[in-house]
């Protein structure tokens, strides 16, 4: 079978669980009657009569008179024109499927600086610590990630926030951006920047160089908490998997042969031991989605997580049910990439 009928048979299969999460959303949306689904997809700066007519047009689109497979077919529809409803929260107020077009760049660059954090961080201590098995930076390294991987984002933020924002002072914690260098320039807008939304970037396509530095070590922090989150994870795992390949055969032959042990690390066991945490890897990155949702409002980031807080917060119905969902797809296309990523990495796996 070939990778492209491979992936499609997956996504076949990833239906029925796709189809799944949308039920279980409806039912949420729709578990307050109709009102509830008027507050969802009614707009909040419409009234009087105007906002008279988008009731009643509401009614007829969404079939809210009918039986309730029928709504939610309807509703279906209206989910796959991308239409989510509104949401109404202090740092934004307009359609669902906007605030992810604001919002989701911010989270994704703050998940992929974690996400190299851990990277860069979890690989030398997992295979270090694999290789002095029992020693004492075994040991140190075994405990330290107990501690982190015990310890909630929350309170791993604010130690960073005490150790280098308040103590030393020697890093940002507020904001994506010192609101002082910026001034009033035409491409930021009430906390979003423009074109791409990801300050660091829009920054430097307008030549603002020293401002996207200054937006860079906004991030260190954040990303940083969520690295941590998610470091001990990835080390005890890598550091399982280098074990179990310390013990296979073609190892013990290398090291008959005279191969030389730095080579048998980084060439050999590395190589084999590093499929299993690279597949895991991606549902690292939908780890860190969730763990966002603490992180930037800790942080005060204008992100996906920080504006499902604040739906949360103000019972924003159409925010609240619109993360719920693009959340549950994360997590489904990530169970998606794992397979793909699995099946060509590892030869093992026939497709």
């Amino acid at each position: 079978m070939k990778l492209w009928a491979y992936i499609l048979r997956r996504v076949v299969i990833l239906v029925p669980t796709l189809i799944g999460l949308t039920f279980i959303v409806f039912v949420l949306s729709h578990s307050g009657g109709p009102n509830l689904v008027l507050a969802e997809y009614l707009n909040p700066h419409l009234s009087g009569s105007a906002k008279q007519a988008q009731i009643k047009a509401l009614i007829q689109e969404f079939h809210l008179n009918q039986p309730i497979y029928v709504q939610y077919f309807y509703w279906l529809l209206q989910v796959l024109k991308g239409n989510l409803g509104y949401t109404n929260t202090p740092i934004y107020s307009g359609p669902v499927s906007q605030a992810f077009e604001l919002f989701m760049p911010n989270t994704l660059m703050l998940s992929i600086i974690a996400s190299v954090f851990t990277w860069v961080i979890g690989m030398p201590l997992g295979v270090w610590s694999a290789v002095k098995k029992d020693g004492v930076f075994d040991q140190t390294t075994r405990i330290a990630a107990l501690a982190l991987y015990s310890m909630p984002f929350y309170l791993i933020a604010l130690s960073l926030i005490i150790i280098f924002g308040v103590y030393f002072r020697v890093l940002p914690f507020s904001g994506t951006v010192n609101l002082l260098l910026v001034g009033s320039v035409p491409w930021y807008q009430n906390g979003i920047s423009y074109p791409t939304h990801i300050f660091i970037i829009d920054a430097a396509i307008h030549g603002k160089y020293m401002i996207a530095l200054n937006a860079l070590e906004h991030l260190i922090l954040p990303s940083l908490a969520l690295s941590l989150g998610s470091l001990a994870a990835f080390i005890r795992l890598l550091r399982s998997q280098m074990l179990e390949v310390f013990g296979q055969d073609f190892i013990r032959f290398a090291y008959s042969k005279g191969v030389p042990e730095k080579d048998i690390i980084t060439v050999h066991a590395r190589k084999n031991a590093i499929i299993v945490p690279l597949t895991n890897f991606v549902y690292l990155v939908a780890f860190l989605l969730g763990g966002a949702v603490v992180v930037e409002s800790i942080f005060n980031i204008p992100g996906i997580g920080y504006w499902t807080t604040q739906a949360l917060l103000n019972n924003d119905v159409g925010g609240i049910m619109g993360s719920t969902l693009l959340f549950g797809i994360i997590l489904v296309a990530a169970s998606l990439a794992i397979d793909v990523i699995y099946a060509l990495i590892d030869p093992r796996v026939r497709y």
